[in-house]
């Protein structure tokens, strides 16, 4: 195979410049290897395939260990070929010896722009504005285009769930492929579903304080209010019997991948695991 103009050999001056800014740009995949070396000469017409079928959405850089020995040092490289993935000038996946094509693309697809992902920002944005049918309509012109999508047919479950089309969320939600468990959409759409079952179906089940205040709380988190669901319901557990604190805590860790703020989740873990002993 021809080399591509998005595979180039460099050398350790040209690394800052190819690996570390170029990164910034767009991905790039560094390859440690050696002429020597049989796995290494194994690997390169998988990657190089791969750089050519992404037409220029990551770079790779071959660095010959043999001729810059210091800069395969830093990297920590003790076996090779030894593969890593810059996003943003930081290592974001590595991997030692030959590899699959198939794995190789799952590693790098994490770390691309999802198809109508502009549109999934641009719906999810008009949505919680409160323009549903705005959010809709280029939800379902996405899908349209990428019905097999599913980074869209995640945004497109929670639209469903703010117009209150519950039922079709679910639908939608149980029928996507196991790849949607890595997707960033995914535990917030689980998360939000998982309060409108526990209106549903769940709480008439329940001692009626403690259905009343899993209601409010729901309701709230479906209002995008989390942040103060959240906090009552850390306040209740100080004195809550035991299966109330049960559903409590369940309840607090289902709404975190709902905040979008590290560090106020990360304190809010912290609440809860002390509440915890």
């Amino acid at each position: 195979m021809a080399r591509s103009a998005w595979v180039q050999d460099i050398r350790g001056e040209d690394f800052k410049l190819f690996v570390i800014e170029g990164s910034a740009i767009q991905p790039v995949l560094v390859d440690f290897w050696a002429p020597w070396c049989a796995p290494c000469r194994a690997l390169t017409p998988i990657l190089e395939s791969l750089v050519q079928a992404y037409a220029g959405r990551i770079h790779l850089a071959k660095i010959n260990t043999d001729e810059s020995p210091a800069l395969a040092q830093s990297y920590g490289i003790q076996g090779i070929p030894a593969v890593k993935l810059f996003h943003a000038g930081q290592i974001v996946e590595e991997f030692v010896g030959v590899q699959s094509e198939s794995f190789i693309r799952k590693l790098i697809d994490q770390h691309l722009p999802k198809p109508g992902s502009e549109t999934v920002e641009s719906a999810l944005a008009a949505a919680s504005r409160g323009e549903t049918r705005t959010a809709r309509a280029m939800l379902d012109q996405a899908l349209a285009e990428h019905p097999d999508d599913v980074h869209i047919r995640l945004a497109s479950c929670l639209v469903d769930i703010l117009q209150g089309e519950s039922a079709q969320a679910r639908r939608t939600f149980d029928q996507l492929s196991p790849e949607a468990l890595t997707d960033p959409l995914y535990e917030r759409t689980h998360s939000l579903l998982y309060f409108v079952h526990l209106l549903e179906k769940e709480l008439g089940k329940l001692p009626l304080p403690l259905a009343n205040r899993l209601s409010v709380g729901a309701r709230q988190i479906l209002a995008g209010r989390a942040e103060d669901a959240v906090w009552e319901w850390l306040d209740a557990l100080s004195d809550a019997g035991s299966d109330e604190r049960s559903l409590l805590q369940e309840a607090i860790r289902m709404a975190f991948p709902l905040f979008g703020n590290e560090t106020q989740r990360l304190e809010y873990q912290r609440r809860l695991a002390r509440s915890l002993h």
